[in-house]
């Protein structure tokens, strides 16, 4: 199986991930309003406030790799009305506009499906504020890459720039569970790419060519007792 192969089957199991069924939109009319604390729509309340406090201020804002847009949502509840939500799975994007129809949430909040190079198509220096979670390390290296490169690039010289990341795997197969290590550092479940593991100073050094490293904290989430998980906050070079 080739890059091209492995990524497309973990964009297929992320797509299939968010699958809303009728059940779940049901639940989701109980539970969502405009009302609504919308830290609730994280799996992490602590990334949430990461988010709020270091991209609250952003008048133009990018989720990349939006999932429900959780992010984008909440920063749109803190004032900026110029939010853009992009996820590839198309599924994450129909669940991301429900959710944001039950909050209330309008004008200036656009969530959209893109291809893989949308990003080619985005004009240099666009948005002052880009927030990524848990996106770049369950992708191909090269697909990584290309992300951080454009990310960088379509960032304002001033851009406030938050990258969330899952903790470093001690990358131990488990062929019980599925679980196969593959390259050194890539994790497979069942056969699909579910994680790319990097140490803090891996990361860094990826970063370095276009960001300065600003700040480095570690969260978990809300069933998580052991702040593993990284969070970035970085700046354009």
């Amino acid at each position: 199986m080739n890059n091209t192969d492995n990524y497309n089957e973990a964009l297929a199991f992320w797509n299939s991930a968010f699958t809303l069924s009728d059940e779940d939109r049901a639940k989701k009319q109980q539970e969502i309003n405009a009302d609504t604390d919308l830290s609730c729509l994280a799996i992490s309340t602590q990334l949430v406030d990461f988010v709020r406090e270091n991209l609250a201020g952003c008048t133009k804002v990018l989720d990349y790799g939006c999932g429900e847009g959780w992010a984008g949502m909440n920063l749109y509840k803190l004032g900026c009305r110029d939010v853009t939500c992009v996820d590839l799975a198309e599924n994450a994007i129909e669940t991301a506009k429900y959710i944001a129809g039950l909050t209330g949430i309008g004008e200036g909040y656009n969530a959209m499906a893109v291809p893989q190079n949308w990003l080619d198509s985005v004009a240099d220096n666009t948005y002052n504020g880009i927030v990524t979670t848990c996106v770049l390390d369950v992708i191909p290296t090269e697909v990584c890459q290309y992300i951080i490169r454009n990310l960088a690039r379509v960032a304002t010289a001033d851009a406030k720039i938050v990258i969330g990341l899952n903790y470093c795997h001690n990358l131990q197969p488990n062929p019980e569970k599925g679980v196969e290590i593959r390259n050194g550092n890539e994790v497979y479940m069942d056969n699909i790419l579910r994680m790319v593991s990097h140490t803090d100073d891996e990361w860094k050094q990826m970063l370095s060519p276009y960001f300065t490293v600003e700040k480095l904290d570690y969260y978990a989430w809300n069933n998580e007792t052991e702040k593993r998980r990284r969070m970035f906050v970085l700046k354009k070079k």
